[in-house]
This record gives C-alpha cells, sequence and structure tokens, in this order.
C-alpha cells in the first residue's frame, strides 16, 4: 500500500507530528493473512526460550570489534535498540551450535526472522512481513548498526561474508531485558541495559562513532525550551555538517527544489530515530509528541527502578 500525503504549510506540523509517531509505533502487532500462509501456528510455536538462553563465553570464538568512523552515529531508519539485542541472542545461539564458531550472515538473518516470529516479537523494529524488503530492512538498518558500534564481528567477502559475537556484544546481549523476557512492551530496555549502552557510547565516541556527541546536541536543544517536532527536524537541517554528509551522496546536487526535499525527508527520518532512541535510554519522555527531557546521558545516573 502507498499513501501520498500533500504537505502545505498550514498542516506541515501536524504530518510531522504523524510521521514521528508512525516511527515510533512503527512495529505494533500485525500479522497479515499472507504472513500467517508463510508461517503456520505448527510452525511457529510460541516459545521465546531461543530469543532468550544465556551462554557460556567459554564456548564462543569472539570476534574481533571493528569501530566504525561515523559522524552521525547510526544512520537510516535505526530507531530501536531491542531487534539488534535479540538478534545477539540468536547469533550466540547459532555459534553454539557451530563449535562457537563465526556463521553465515544471510543464514543468521534468515534465523533471526523465524525466531521473531516463534517469539512474538512484533515490537518497534521487529520484521512484520517475510519480504525481501523486510530481511533487508533487518539487515542493514536494525543489525548492521551493531557491527558498526563494534558488538558483532564481520569477515569474508560481500557475496558470503561470515558473522561472529564480540566479547561486547556478548556482554550485551547477557543483560536482563523486560521486553523479550517478560514482555513488556513499554520497558524497552533495563536499566542495566540503559547504563551499559551509555557507557559503550561513550567509550566508541573517542573511537570515532559519535551517536553521543548527537545525543548530547540534541538534549541540550531540547532542555533549553519546550520544542515540537518540526523545531527539531529544522535543528537537524540547520547543521551544516550534515547537510554536507547528504549532498556528498545526493543526486539531486544540481537540483535544489528536489534536494530540499531530499534533506527535509532525511532529517525527519533521523530526527525520528534519535529520539526513539533516546526514550529507550530514558533520556526523553516516552510520551509521544513530547519532547521533555527526563534523564541524563551519564551511565552512572540511570534510575535504578527503570525495569
Amino acid at each position: 500500500m502507498e499513501i501520498k500525503i500533500l504537505i502545505t504549510k498550514q498542516n506541515k506540523e501536524r504530518v510531522l507530528k504523524l510521521i514521528d509517531a508512525l516511527v515510533e509505533v512503527e512495529a505494533e502487532a500485525i500479522t497479515s493473512p499472507l504472513q500467517k500462509d508463510i508461517f503456520s501456528s505448527a510452525d511457529l510455536p510460541q516459545s521465546k526460550s531461543f530469543i532468550n538462553e544465556a551462554s557460556d563465553p567459554e564456548d564462543m570464538n569472539f570476534g574481533e570489534a571493528n569501530i566504525e568512523k561515523k559522524e552521525f552515529g547510526s544512520w537510516g531508519m535505526f530507531n530501536s535498540y531491542v531487534p539488534g539485542k535479540a538478534a545477539l541472542r540468536v547469533l550466540l545461539q547459532l555459534m553454539k551450535k557451530n563449535e562457537g564458531k563465526a556463521v553465515k550472515y544471510w543464514d543468521f538473518v534468515d534465523e533471526c526472522i523465524v525466531q521473531f516470529w516463534r517469539a512474538g516479537l512484533r515490537a518497534r523494529g521487529f520484521p512484520k512481513k517475510t519480504s525481501e524488503s523486510a530481511k533487508n530492512r533487518l539487515a542493514m538498518q536494525l543489525i548492521w548498526p551493531y557491527y558498526e558500534m563494534g558488538l558483532l564481528s564481520i569477515s569474508g567477502g560481500k557475496s558470503d561474508p561470515m558473522i561472529s559475537i564480540t566479547r561486547e556484544g556478548f556482554e550485551f546481549a547477557n543483560l536482563p531485558n523486560p521486553s523479550l523476557e517478560r514482555g513488556e512492551k513499554d520497558k524497552p530496555l533495563s536499566s542495566e541495559e540503559r547504563k551499559w549502552l551509555l557507557t559503550h557510547l561513550e567509550r566508541i565516541d573517542a573511537k570515532g562513532y559519535k551517536e553521543l556527541t548527537v545525543f548530547e546536541d540534541l538534549v541540550a536543544f531540547l532542555s533549553a525550551k519546550d520544542r515540537c517536532f518540526e523545531d527539531i527536524v529544522n535543528h537537524v537541517k540547520a547543521n551544516k555538517e550534515f547537510e554536507s554528509l547528504v549532498l556528498s551522496g545526493s543526486r539531486h546536487k544540481n537540483s535544489p527544489k528536489a534536494f530540499a526535499r531530499q534533506m527535509e525527508n532525511i532529517a525527519t527520518s533521523f530526527a525520528s530515530g534519535k529520539i526513539a532512541l533516546l526514550r529507550e535510554l530514558g533520556i526523553v519522555s516516552p510520551s509521544r509528541a513530547t519532547y521533555k527531557i527526563i534523564g541524563h546521558l551519564e551511565a552512572g545516573t540511570q534510575p535504578e527502578n527503570s525495569d
């Protein structure tokens, strides 16, 4: 289904709020007739054991962490830490079955799709379809950032890459998660996970993966006064380095109007994703369409009762 929305000066703010809300609730529980045909209830028992099982570090041949240098941290539609967290646990079980060794990347992605459905995982970010596009989105926009952050290790050629977990990924995978283990949809991360992620983001920020720097800029912007989503999008667009990065990969370099539309779309997606991550980290209020700062980016200041 394709939806086209005409944006005018009169409805721009309402449309931006709608886009933000859609991104944040993107993966509510939906099962289409097509999906039911592909995965029957007999094929997919409602069990979360594969997602929840812990692993012994002695069983693992850990991969080497590679921290990508990215001025704006995660990109695209990376808007939740939970699908990647679940994927880490799937990978641990696959490696355990493979004597602790790396497994084929696309076999791993296929197994994630199957295990997520078996576990009934339909929250934000989890695939709601079994199409190639859904598979590629999971692989490149929700799992790949974990490689860029040093939680996964990928080796081999582009045609048949291999994947393994790093020590950092193992640590994060084995922290408790209220969403995966207890089905608490309103608690995507535990306090232990929030602390661990903020500590890790600080560590890799110094190595060039600047997610924490982006978060700090947004928190400072939101702390100054009450903001609406359009304010956040405009703040992103006003960043000249961001504009230069988008322009460097744009096919609309010679068409100012087309590039302006592209900037609007990319800045909107970027802002929505970062706000969604800040909500999961307990920094921005979980109430939709509000952007009040309720937490701190320092790992040691995370509330103990957040999970």
